[in-house]
């Protein structure tokens, strides 16, 4: 064999090696993966460009107002990337007309150490006082006043997506993190599963940071015989078994109104599973789960006379739902196992957001929709017909952020006065 031959046989080898081992470190996510993706995030925060940029969809920006006489009262809160903040994660809290009455702008850095490369605030709940709690992804949940000072800060287990007030001011978080072993756990779940696993938590938190209760989401499918949930998705997962979007408590004053259950039962989503379930957070009983009435759904909500309502993605792997007709809210009563559209009311009516998205049954019986991908929040009446939108600021002309979460609460200008911030 010729020396030239043998240099490019050993070099052949070499390159082999290389991209294998390449693949073998993605897989397992060793070392030189996160050094890349790491690498690759700090290219992106150079270029100062944010990583959940969408492209337009509507021709506006800002409010635009089609019955002022149904928009239900109060102020929005909205949380993206704003310009005002160099177009990094904050939060707005804006009138019917757009204007902004207030605005945060935590920086994850200051609140949880180390450095994070355009992260995005998911969930939030504001205060009468001004004061808004809310959770960078992944990163952790933090309470902060009115005029920006930080009153408390959790990063573990990290806090992710929604974020839903109980009626004793307590409030129930999505947590997660990252299992590496078995650790003891049901052989025959596990031995279908990569590792790393993400260990999804329905974690309770008071509102002085206090976490009062975390409870294991593979624990909770164990004791329900649910394990075969994972292998009728025909998914291939590289670690996020679950993806808990969202957890709702079943308050007092409602609990009559559903034969099934109890007051202070959760009702929570997977979203990768397509599953909604209720269960008892003391005993971890699940008493009732449906995996077959929505794709890739967020936001489950106890709505009254026994009915859930569920912001239902309706992912059909297009960008645009054309093969589905794109998302909606969907109803459903667990006892009678009836079902109900309660958006959209018209088959002509643009709605899709493939991932995230939320919704928010108003006082007066309107509808608050968030169309993440598209920056757009709606407002329509009962009857499905818009009352009020806005879309958020492009970033140029063919992209928008995405707009994570927007939520309706019933304070004023003049209450925002009273929090005195410079």
């Amino acid at each position: 064999m010729s020396d030239r031959l043998l240099a490019l046989l050993s070099l052949a080898c070499l390159l082999a090696i290389t991209f294998l081992a390449g693949l073998v470190s993605a897989y397992l996510y060793l070392a030189p993966y996160r050094i890349a993706v790491q690498a690759w995030e700090e290219v992106k925060a150079f270029m100062k460009e944010p990583d959940r940029l969408m492209p337009v969809r509507y021709d506006f920006e800002g409010v635009r107002i089609h019955d002022a006489n149904a928009i239900a009262p109060g102020s929005t809160l909205i949380t993206s990337y704003f310009p005002e903040f160099d177009w990094h994660a904050g939060v707005r809290l804006i009138d019917e007309s757009g204007a902004v009455l207030h605005s945060w702008a935590p920086d994850p850095g200051e609140i949880f150490g180390g450095r994070h490369n355009y992260p995005y605030i998911h969930g939030s709940h504001l205060f009468p006082n001004g004061d808004i709690l809310f959770n960078f992804e992944f990163i952790g949940i933090a309470r902060m006043s009115a005029c920006g000072d930080v009153l408390w800060a959790l990063s573990e287990p990290r806090a992710h997506h929604s974020i839903s007030a109980n009626d004793d001011g307590s409030f129930w978080v999505s947590g997660n993190q990252e299992l590496r072993s078995r650790d003891g756990r049901d052989e025959e779940l596990l031995n279908i599963l990569s590792f790393p696993v993400y260990e999804d938590y329905f974690m309770k938190v008071s509102a002085d940071g206090e976490v009062l209760k975390s409870i294991s989401s593979i624990e909770v499918f164990e004791k329900n015989g649910l394990s075969d949930a994972y292998l009728r998705t025909g998914r291939r997962y590289n670690g996020d078994i679950f993806h808990l979007n969202d957890i709702e408590e079943l308050p007092p004053e409602m609990a009559d109104e559903y034969p099934l259950f109890d007051a202070g039962d959760i009702v929570v989503s997977l979203r990768d599973l397509h599953m909604v379930m209720v269960l008892d957070p003391e005993t971890l009983e699940v008493k009732w789960h449906t995996n077959s009435a929505t794709l890739f759904q967020h936001d489950p909500d106890f709505i009254g006379d026994g009915w859930i309502g569920i912001f239902d993605n309706n992912f059909d792997r297009t960008e645009g739902g054309n093969l589905q007709g794109g998302s909606r809210v969907v109803a459903i009563q667990p006892h009678t196992e009836e079902r109900a559209i309660l958006f959209p009311k018209q088959s002509d009516m643009p709605f899709y957001t493939k991932w995230s998205g939320k919704w928010q049954k108003l006082p007066n019986g309107n509808l608050l929709l968030t169309e993440s991908r598209a920056g757009r929040a709606l407002e329509v009446n009962s009857s499905g017909e818009p009352v009020w939108e806005w879309v958020m600021d492009r970033y140029d002309a063919n992209q928008v952020p995405e707009v994570m979460e927007a939520s309706r609460y019933p304070i004023t200008a003049e209450d925002v006065a009273t929090w005195n911030c410079p």
